[in-house]
C-alpha cells in the first residue's frame, strides 16, 4: 500500500466504510468520531457496507482523504490503492500502515473470569460471533483465562453463533439448553446483545440468572441496566474508540506514523445483580467520613452520589471522571440549605437529575440517589447549623424529591415519544409499499417521522456519462432550499454527494456527519439513500431500524417495477390480441372472397373446412354481396373445400335458401367424383342448387343462358 503525500490531500472528508450502523454502539462511536473530526477541521462521511462495498459502488471517493475501516478490512487494499492513509477499527490488521483501533479485549475478559470464578463458578462458556474479530479475540482470551485458573475450556461455544444479536443469541442458546440442560453455571457473552438474549432463553427454560446460570456481557449498551437483571459487563466508551480512530488518522495524513501498530482502549468492569451482585444493592454509604461543613464535604457527596448511581466501587474523588457531573448542583444546594439559604428551585435542581436519568433510570438507583441525599442530610443537620437551616433542609430535600421524578417521568415521556416515532416512521414506510408514492413524487415523506435533518434519495442514470456512471437526485427531504433545488442534477459518482449535503447536515453539530445507505437488491441497485444530521441520542432512537426500512424500500422499487413490467406485458398482449383480431378478420375475408365474375354473377371461393361459424360467415358474405351487386347468380366454388359433411350440405342449403329469397340463385362449381361419391353415400340432397364439376363449365353454361 502506497502513502500519499500530505502535501497532496485535496479533501477535507474522512470516509467510515462500517458494516454496522444501526445501533446505539456505532451511533456513539460516529459522534466521537465527528466531535473529533471536526475539532481537526474535517467533516465525516459513513459508508453502510465494507471497504469493498464502497470501493465498487464509487460514490464519493473524490472527497475521501482517508479512511478508516470498521469490522472489516475487506477490499481496504484495493481502496487505499491510491495512496490514501487507513486505520482499521475493531478488525484484524492487515498491512503495517494501517494502525488499529480496538477494545481491550485479552484484559477484560480476564476480569469477568476472575469475577466469576470469585463467585464460585467453575463451569463457565463462551458464547460470540465467528465471524467478528474481537469476538475471536475474546473467545481466545477467555481459553487463557480459564486455564490460568485450572479450569476446562471445553465451553468455548464460538463456533456454534454465527450472529451477535438478542434474538439469535436467545434461539441458538435456546437450543444448547434443550438439547443439554443446564450445561453451564456461568456465560461469558462476547457483547451485551447476545448476554441479554441468553438471559432470555435461561428464563424461558424455567432456570434462575444468577442463581442457576450467571451471565456478564461486554459494552455496556443502555439495555444492559434494563434488563431483568441488570447485566454486569464490561463498559467500554465507543465515543474513545471513534475518537482514538479519528486521531490516528489525523496524525497519518499529517505524515506522522502510528505510534504503535494497534491501540486498546481499557474497559471497566460494571457489576450487576446478572451474576449475583450489584454495588447499589449492598446499602447506601456511610455518610460518617464527610467533611465538616466548611471542609470539602461537598465535593465528596458529589462523588458518593456518583459511586450510588454507577453502581461501582468507591474510589478516592478525583482518581475518575463523574458520570454524573451535576451531581455537584445537588450538592450545593444542600449547603445553601444548611446555611439557612434558599435552596435551588426545582427546574434546576430537575435540570441535574436529568443527567442523572440519562445514566441509569432504573426507579431502584434512583431511589438510593435520593436515599443518599437524605442520609447525607440527617448527618450534617444536627451539628452547627445556623437557625432555620432544618426548614430550608426540608424544603430542599422535598425539592430534590419532586425534581428527581420529574426527572425520570421526562425521560419516560421522551421514551414515548421516541417509540411513537418509530411507530409513525414504520407504518408510514409501510403505507409506501401499499402504494405508488414511493415511486412518484414522496420517496422520502417517511422520513419526516425521523429527527435526520436532511436525506436524499439518489438513483443511478440509465444511460452511462462519459466519467462513468452517474447519479440523478430524485428527491430531497429538506427544510433547505439550497438543498431541495438540487432535485434533478446529475452527479459523477466519485463526486457525490454535492457540497450543499455536507453543508445542510450541520457539521458544526455532534450529530453533522453524513450517511451512505446503499437501496441495492439481490437483481439491482437502484441507487442510494443519504441521510444527515444525525444526533447522537437521535439516531440510537429513530435508525434502529434503518437496515429494515432501506430493505422495504428497494422492495418497494422491485414491486412497482414487477408491476410496470406486469402492465407493459399486458399491453403488449392486449396490441396482440388487436392485432390478431384483425388479421382474423382478414383472413376471414380472404376465405370468403366475393368476387363479380359476369354481370350479374358472383363467384366465392371457398377454401378450408366449413364449420358454423364459417358458415354463418358465408350466408352473410353472400348476401351482402347479391344485395350490392344486384347478382341474379352464386357460383360457390367448393374445389378447395376438403370435405363436405352433411353439416356443410346443410349449410349450403340454408344459405341457397337466402339467397333466393334476394331473387339470386347458387350454383356449386368444383364438385369432383369423389366428392359426388361422398355426398351420395351420406344421403345428401342439395334440393334447388345446382352443380358443376368446373369453373370453366360453370361459365360455358351460364354464358350459354344469356341472350345474344
Amino acid at each position: 500500500m502506497r502513502t500519499r503525500p500530505v502535501e497532496q490531500r485535496t479533501s477535507q472528508v474522512i470516509g467510515v466504510a462500517s458494516l454496522f450502523c444501526d445501533n446505539s454502539f456505532n451511533a456513539a462511536v460516529f459522534a466521537g468520531m465527528h466531535r473529533a473530526a471536526r475539532e481537526r477541521g474535517y467533516k465525516l462521511l459513513v459508508y453502510y457496507g465494507s471497504p469493498r462495498t464502497a470501493l465498487e459502488r464509487g460514490l464519493g471517493l473524490h472527497h475521501i482523504a482517508g479512511w478508516i475501516a470498521m469490522y472489516s478490512t475487506d477490499g481496504l487494499e484495493e481502496l487505499t490503492s491510491g495512496g490514501a492513509p487507513a486505520v482499521i477499527f475493531c478488525a484484524p490488521a492487515f498491512d503495517p500502515r494501517c494502525p488499529v483501533v480496538r477494545a481491550e479485549n485479552h484484559e477484560s475478559i480476564r476480569r469477568l473470569v476472575d469475577h466469576l470464578v470469585g463467585l464460585g463458578r467453575r463451569r463457565i462458556a463462551y458464547i460470540g460471533k465467528a465471524t467478528s474479530g474481537d469476538f475471536v479475540e475474546r473467545g481466545a482470551a477467555f481459553d487463557e483465562a480459564l486455564r490460568a485458573r485450572g479450569l476446562e475450556a471445553d465451553l468455548n461455544l464460538l463456533s456454534s453463533f454465527h450472529e451477535c444479536s438478542i434474538l439469535y443469541a436467545e434461539k441458538r442458546l435456546g437450543e444448547l439448553l434443550d438439547r443439554d440442560g443446564r450445561f453451564c453455571d456461568a456465560i461469558v457473552a462476547g457483547n451485551d446483545e447476545m448476554a441479554i438474549g441468553a438471559i432470555r432463553a435461561i428464563q424461558a427454560r424455567g432456570y434462575r440468572v444468577p442463581g442457576d446460570i450467571a451471565v456478564v456481557g461486554f459494552d455496556d449498551i443502555s439495555l444492559a441496566q434494563h434488563c431483568e437483571p441488570p447485566l454486569t459487563t464490561m463498559r467500554q466508551s465507543p465515543e474513545l474508540l471513534g475518537l482514538m480512530a479519528v486521531e490516528l488518522l489525523a496524525g497519518l495524513l499529517a505524515g506522522r506514523p502510528p505510534p504503535r501498530p494497534v491501540t486498546r482502549v481499557p474497559a471497566e468492569l460494571v457489576v450487576r445483580r446478572s451474576c449475583g451482585s450489584a454495588a447499589w444493592d449492598a446499602g447506601l454509604l456511610a455518610p460518617e467520613e464527610l467533611d465538616a461543613p466548611g471542609g470539602d464535604w461537598q465535593r465528596d457527596l458529589a462523588w458518593r452520589l456518583n459511586a450510588v448511581l454507577e453502581g461501582a466501587a468507591p474510589a478516592p474523588p478525583g482518581d475518575r471522571p463523574l458520570v454524573w457531573p451535576e451531581a455537584e448542583v445537588i450538592a450545593r444546594g444542600l449547603g445553601a440549605a444548611l446555611a439557612g439559604a434558599e435552596p435551588p428551585e426545582v427546574a434546576e435542581l430537575e435540570r441535574a437529575f436529568d443527567g442523572a436519568v440519562e445514566h441509569s433510570d432504573r426507579i431502584e438507583v434512583l431511589l438510593a440517589v435520593v436515599g443518599q441525599i437524605e442520609e447525607t442530610a440527617a448527618a450534617l443537620a444536627g451539628g452547627s447549623a445556623p437557625a432555620g437551616a432544618a426548614g430550608a433542609v426540608e424544603t430542599f430535600l422535598g425539592r430534590a424529591r419532586l425534581a428527581q421524578q420529574r426527572a425520570l417521568a421526562a425521560s419516560e415521556r421522551r421514551g414515548a415519544r421516541s417509540i411513537e416515532r418509530l411507530v409513525r416512521a414504520n407504518m408510514a414506510i409501510t403505507g409506501l409499499l401499499a402504494s405508488r408514492q414511493v415511486c412518484t413524487d414522496d420517496r422520502l415523506g417517511w422520513l419526516k417521522h425521523t429527527a435526520v435533518r436532511v436525506g436524499c434519495l439518489a438513483l443511478w442514470a440509465d444511460d452511462r456519462g462519459p466519467a462513468g456512471r452517474e447519479l440523478i437526485l430524485d428527491s430531497v427531504h429538506t427544510g433547505d432550499p439550497g438543498v431541495a433545488a438540487l432535485v434533478g442534477r446529475r452527479y459523477k459518482a466519485g463526486h457525490f454527494p454535492p457540497p450543499e449535503l455536507f453543508d445542510a447536515a450541520a457539521p458544526d453539530e455532534p450529530g453533522g456527519h453524513v450517511v451512505l445507505v446503499p437501496v441495492a437488491g439481490a437483481q439491482r441497485d437502484w441507487g442510494t439513500l443519504v441521510l444527515g444530521g444525525l444526533y447522537t441520542e437521535s439516531f440510537a432512537d429513530n435508525l434502529q431500524p434503518l437496515s429494515m426500512w432501506v430493505s422495504l424500500l428497494v422492495a418497494a422499487f422491485e414491486h412497482h417495477a414487477m408491476e410496470d413490467a406486469l402492465h407493459a406485458e399486458r399491453d403488449m398482449l392486449a396490441a396482440a390480441y388487436e392485432r390478431e383480431r384483425a388479421l382474423s378478420s382478414t383472413v376471414r375475408e380472404l376465405g370468403c372472397p366475393v368476387i363479380p365474375l359476369l354481370p350479374g354473377v358472383l363467384l366465392i371461393s371457398l377454401t378450408g373446412a366449413i364449420d358454423a361459424s364459417r358458415a354463418q360467415q358465408i350466408t352473410e358474405a353472400v348476401l351482402s354481396g347479391v344485395a350490392r351487386e344486384g347478382a341474379r347468380w352464386v357460383l360457390l366454388d367448393v374445389t378447395g373445400v376438403p370435405l363436405v359433411d352433411a353439416d356443410t350440405a346443410a349449410a349450403l342449403v340454408q344459405t341457397a335458401q337466402a339467397t333466393r329469397l334476394l331473387g339470386a340463385r347458387v350454383s356449386l362449381v368444383g364438385v369432383g367424383p369423389a366428392m359426388a361419391q361422398r355426398m351420395v353415400s351420406l344421403g345428401i340432397e342439395l334440393q334447388g342448387i345446382s352443380i358443376f364439376q368446373s369453373l370453366a363449365a360453370a361459365i360455358s353454361h351460364l354464358t350459354r343462358r344469356r341472350p345474344g
